[in-house]
């Protein structure tokens, strides 16, 4: 039995999203003659993804509200598919074309994100970033600054929940394969490589404290 009161991640298949949005995406990018995939086969990759995710989904989530000390505000959370996404944490929003790993890697980090921001320690409007840059450094950029802890958080949940770092050598590689060496998402991961991330993560705690 779980300790913390974990929500309900339900991957559902957004079949209102596609059609309102995907398929006027698809008609500006895909290459000539390029189908989108349908709601059959979407269907069939949420299958693959429930595959990877259901078995670690409460170590995961226990393990990331152990690192901050932090419990969701949400009791559910809503997880839609739809082509021409990647991944948003919210709307909590995953495309269809990455590998099941890829998914349990890419929603870990957006749940993060939500944990973060939408809980029961801080009200939901609560700005944390003027005490993150005060923490971590004022000439990041923002995308740099908000995935500092991000990044610190999923890397503890890599080594002391999973025990996999190959999750967090795979996600860098990612970053810097679609960003380069001067992506903001490359930085993050470099402030958090070349620091102790359990500091990063202790230093987090003290921003929600003075929040509550």
């Amino acid at each position: 039995m779980s300790k913390h009161n974990l929500p309900e991640v339900r991957i559902i298949n957004a079949w209102l999203l596609r059609e309102a949005a995907s398929v006027h995406i698809h008609r500006l990018l895909a290459k000539e003659g390029e189908e989108m995939v349908n709601h059959d086969e979407i269907d069939e990759i949420i299958k693959n993804y429930r595959k990877a995710w259901d078995p670690l989904e409460k170590k995961i989530l226990n393990g990331m509200c152990d690192i901050i000390d932090l419990e969701f505000y949400q009791n559910t959370l809503d997880v839609y598919v739809a082509p021409w996404f990647y991944a948003f944490s919210e709307p909590l929003i995953m495309g269809v074309e990455m590998s099941s790993e890829e998914f349990v890697r890419n929603l870990t980090h957006e749940i993060i994100h939500r944990l973060l921001t939408d809980n029961k320690s801080i009200r939901k409007d609560a700005d944390l970033r003027v005490e993150w840059a005060k923490m971590f450094g004022k000439n990041h950029s923002p995308d740099t600054l908000v995935h500092i802890p991000v990044h610190a958080v999923h890397k503890a949940i890599a080594l002391d929940v999973l025990n996999d770092p190959s999750i967090i050598e795979r996600d860098y590689k990612m970053n810097l394969d679609h960003e380069g060496k001067v992506g903001d998402y490359v930085k993050s991961w470099g402030y958090v490589n070349s620091h102790d991330y359990k500091e990063i993560i202790e230093k987090l705690k003290t921003a929600y404290e003075t929040k509550k």
